[in-house]
């Protein structure tokens, strides 16, 4: 006759109070979410004392308009999410919503259709980043030369082909992005939040979002290993150009005008939020959700420093510090990456 003993108890009741709790929070530093959470919490925090200090910070009409900006600035910031998760970096990002804009009010201005004109404008945003991806991927230039070079071109570009004004007079069809919306909210934020769904299924799901993580973490080993590295730099920075293409679009739409500066502080809004989301800017690491928290971080506090009546010139300055603060900070919960071998 057997007996049945009883399962072991689990020894974590017997620990020392203080060690389960410094063992949980290296567990909770490492897995990424530590910092998203964090920024929650004050951005939440925020957002009581916006509410408290303006009445219209909590008004539909004034959310409404946000997610409308977040949902354009969060597309550029999923693109920089995957290339700095490549180990690069993207300094031209805004100069490339530039050009996807100019495009559209060009092809809008020979009275193409209204698919035609988005086509153009996606397929304008496409080419800068398989520029820029041809330069990384194949030639392996630095990332932060190639996009600090490319920036001054494309703005350049952009600027030639709208000869320094700005195109209005799109069709309905077009326009019709910023007046759409489902059961009260933007159409271009479900767009938006649609494109996250696509983007967290190819970077966790997919051989190619491995890559990229891959070839983040060590370039040199991911090559050795047999990764297809200058094909997946190459993607990397072709869908970022197409997600700036996207934005563009929106800008378009929501504006109802183009002109060659449309994404002037897009770049340092998307390297922003990505950091302040907890990716690391070494690469190597990803997070969909973390980049989404860090996005819409800076916009909600964006929002309701100008409903306080903040000056821009303070908005802005709050903006770089709080993306020096935010590297720092990721830096010290995620610890050096030698720290953790």
């Amino acid at each position: 006759m057997t007996s049945t003993s009883p399962a072991p108890a689990s020894l974590e009741k017997f620990e020392n109070p203080s060690a389960t709790f410094a063992r949980r929070l290296v567990d909770l530093r490492l897995s990424g979410h530590l910092q998203p959470g964090v920024v929650t919490l004050l951005v939440l925090s925020f957002c009581v004392y916006a509410g408290y200090r303006s009445g219209d910070f909590w008004s539909a009409l004034n959310w409404q308009l946000l997610t409308q900006s977040l949902a354009e600035a969060g597309l550029v910031s999923l693109g920089m999410m995957f290339v700095i998760a490549s180990g690069g970096i993207d300094l031209s990002a805004g100069a490339i919503v530039g050009v996807a804009a100019v495009t559209a009010g060009i092809a809008a201005h020979h009275n193409l259709p209204v698919a035609a004109i988005e086509a153009a404008a996606l397929a304008g945003g496409i080419l800068c980043g398989a520029f820029n991806g041809l330069l990384i991927g194949v030639l392996r230039i630095s990332s932060i030369l190639v996009t600090l070079g490319s920036m001054i071109l494309f703005s350049g570009i952009a600027l030639a082909l709208s000869n320094g004004s700005s195109f209005a007079g799109f069709p309905d069809g077009l326009l019709w992005w910023n007046d759409a919306a489902l059961l009260g909210i933007p159409l271009e934020f479900l767009l938006f939040l649609a494109t996250a769904v696509v983007a967290a299924v190819l970077l966790g799901y997919t051989l190619w979002g491995h890559y990229v993580i891959a070839v983040g973490s060590n370039r040199v080993a991911a090559r050795y290993s047999g990764y297809p590295v200058a094909l997946t730099l190459f993607s990397v920075y072709a869908l970022q150009g197409l997600l700036c293409g996207m934005t563009g679009i929106l800008l378009v739409a929501r504006l109802a005008s183009a002109r060659a500066d449309m994404g002037q502080g897009l770049m340092l809004m998307a390297i922003a939020a990505v950091v302040l989301g907890g990716g690391p800017i070494e690469g190597g690491s990803a997070s969909v959700l973390g980049t989404l928290v860090g996005v819409a971080a800076f916009y909600i506090v964006q929002d309701g420093l100008l409903l306080l009546d903040v000056p821009p010139f303070v908005q802005h300055a709050l903006t770089s510090i709080l993306l020096l603060v935010s590297v720092a900070t990721g830096n010290l919960l995620r610890g050096n990456r030698e720290d953790r071998r």
